[in-house]
């Protein structure tokens, strides 16, 4: 099933460049919805202008450093000997990513009596699992300037939302059912978050509250562009190794965190190491 919102109408025809101007700029827009604009413009530019088709997705991972789904769709693209049709089954893939109905199953099946589910955003996987389970009790946990906002997302799907910021972490956890955390990128050696996410995830275990990573198609990366997320993001983010994990779920469903980290499909693109000129 598609992610809520993925779908992004472009309404005036520009030229691809023009698109992936405006997507490499573009701060509002969520993981997956980016890189179903940038694999449609690169599809087209790979028609138009096949030798600006690396520069292009140099500049992209560039201006979204922590946008995994960026990094997959830029690195599918330039391994492909067709890289128009590669992309085009790249959109193909995030549209009919599985993973909040599969999420949605694993709550539901794992979880018992109304104990409230956490949420560390940015989250938009787990927001449309919760639309799955309407009666969900779910804290959402997001930094101060976009609390409210993520709050509202969330009570729009579920029959309680409430927000609490990262500093209230403890609180947050206390009586929890689970803490999910999504992806910004994944590789085998572990999910990668923001900062505060992290910490809300050690506040997890240290609580003994059980923590599942969320990892949807286009967040599991080759560990060398994984590598690469993490040099350029800086302190910005941190890795949470497989071992702190209960359970990973991505588009195989409710796994081993091992398991669900070793299944990425993304090739290593070594072009996409070398920064745009």
């Amino acid at each position: 099933m598609a992610h809520a919102g993925a779908a992004t109408v472009t309404c005036i025809w520009m030229h691809p460049i023009e698109r992936l101007r405006w997507i490499a700029r573009d701060r509002d827009e969520a993981p997956t919805a980016l890189a179903v604009e940038a694999a449609w413009a690169i599809s087209e530019l790979a028609l138009d202008e096949p030798p600006a088709v690396v520069t292009a997705c140099r500049r992209l991972v560039e201006s979204h450093v922590t946008v995994g789904p960026l990094w997959w769709v830029a690195a599918t693209v330039l391994v492909a000997s067709d890289p128009d049709q590669a992309a085009r089954r790249a959109v193909g893939e995030l549209f009919s990513d599985p993973t909040a109905e599969l999420l949605a199953t694993g709550l539901g099946e794992r979880l018992v009596g109304d104990a409230p589910i956490v949420v560390a955003c940015p989250a938009e996987t787990v927001l449309e699992a919760c639309s799955h389970r309407a009666s969900a009790v779910v804290r959402v946990v997001a930094p101060p300037p976009g609390l409210q906002a993520e709050v509202r997302r969330f009570a729009a799907v579920v029959s309680e939302a409430s927000g609490w910021e990262y500093e209230e972490a403890e609180e947050a956890v206390e009586g929890a059912a689970v803490v999910l955390v999504e992806a910004l990128a994944a590789g085998s050696r572990g999910v990668l978050v923001t900062a505060a996410a992290a910490r809300l995830a050690q506040t997890a275990r240290d609580a003994s509250v059980p923590l599942w990573g969320v990892a949807g198609v286009g967040r599991v990366l080759h560990d060398q562009l994984l590598g690469e997320v993490i040099r350029r993001a800086g302190d910005d983010i941190e890795l949470i190794g497989p071992g702190a994990f209960d359970f990973v779920v991505g588009p195989s469903g409710l796994e081993s965190p091992v398991e669900a980290l070793s299944r990425g499909r993304c090739p290593p693109a070594p072009e996409l190491v070398v920064r745009a000129g």
